[in-house]
């Protein structure tokens, strides 16, 4: 298997998101939720071996990614 492995999500709101800014600290926020998840209770399984290092999060449409470190 991989090190890096790709998930997909869809967020659905309440009514149309359209500002490229909006979007990306949307996606800030998710990164952050993961990073504040992985640094509290974890991600991985209990009986895994590893941790998270980083997270990415790429928006629809939008070449930016936003990336947090977990470390």
């Amino acid at each position: 298997m991989s090190k890096k492995l790709t998930f997909s999500v869809t967020l659905t709101f309440e009514s149309a998101i359209n500002d490229d800014n909006d979007i990306l600290e949307i996606a800030k926020n998710i990164a952050t939720a993961i990073k504040n998840e992985a640094n509290g209770y974890g991600i991985t399984t209990d009986v895994c071996d590893t941790y998270t290092l980083k997270v990415e999060v790429k928006p629809q449409f939008i070449d930016e990614i936003i990336t947090l470190d977990i470390v």
